[in-house]
């Protein structure tokens, strides 16, 4: 199986990446409200065709961060427009009313700074959809890796070409492969023993496939009828 374009919407990014993501990821979408209608002028296409694309799912996407309501949308003094907050407001994701490039751009709460993220706005929120699935997915599992072995974890996977958000450790990652998605990151304070070099790897697929064929590289056993487990349990303090 030609694992690399079995995602393509995720490797060829386009305007309607978002919205193809969606239809794959949680099945047959229905039709959204025509949305668009009476929008303010600075709400940038981008944005309009992410909320109907979200809109048209019928079911949550977003488990989070969330993003600022289209009502609510308004840019402040300084020209950027706030359209994402991070869950516990730590963190705001903007864009430059004034700009045509629309870059996307974060800051902290309490900073006047804001620095690039490098990517544009049709990007971001594809990253943001794409995270939140991971995170919202009642078909996942989490363990930890080491290091070493993580070319070998993640065989039939593909990087994909985000970096991770400014309320994330640097090194996160996400990856891709045919019905799958995989988040690769640092793992909690307590979770790494010393001398060990660990991920935490969580995995997750879409709406018609099993678990079970990605847990069984690690020799876990995951239920397909009940919530998600973590194999290991991140609400329990370190065994250690």
């Amino acid at each position: 199986m030609a694992y690399f374009a079995v995602m393509d919407e995720l490797l060829s990014i386009g305007r309607d990446s978002v919205n193809r993501f969606l239809q794959r990821w949680c099945g047959s979408t229905g039709v959204a409200d025509a949305i668009e209608a009476g929008m303010e002028p600075a709400v940038p296409p981008e944005l309009a065709e992410w909320h109907a694309a979200v809109a048209r799912v019928g079911a949550p996407v977003i488990f989070q961060d969330h993003p600022v309501a289209l009502p609510d949308l308004a840019p402040a003094a300084d020209g950027m427009l706030t359209f994402w907050r991070e869950n516990q407001h730590g963190y705001y994701w903007a864009i430059h009313a004034g700009r045509s490039d629309r870059q996307v751009f974060c800051t902290e709460s309490g900073s006047r700074d804001w620095h690039s993220t490098g990517q544009g706005l049709g990007q971001f929120l594809l990253h943001c959809t794409v995270r939140e699935a991971i995170i919202g997915s009642k078909r996942k599992f989490t363990t930890f890796i080491d290091k070493s072995m993580s070319n070998d974890a993640l065989q039939s996977f593909l990087p994909l070409n985000f970096s991770a958000l400014s309320s994330e450790e640097s090194e996160t990652r996400l990856w891709c492969s045919a019905d799958a998605l995989a988040r690769l990151a640092v793992p909690l304070v307590g979770y790494e023993q010393p001398g060990e070099q660990l991920w935490m790897l969580t995995i997750s697929v879409q709406h018609d496939s099993t678990i079970q064929d990605y847990a069984s590289r690690f020799g876990h056993h995951v239920s397909e009828d009940v919530d998600p487990p973590l194999l290991e349990d991140l609400d329990e303090p370190p065994p250690f």
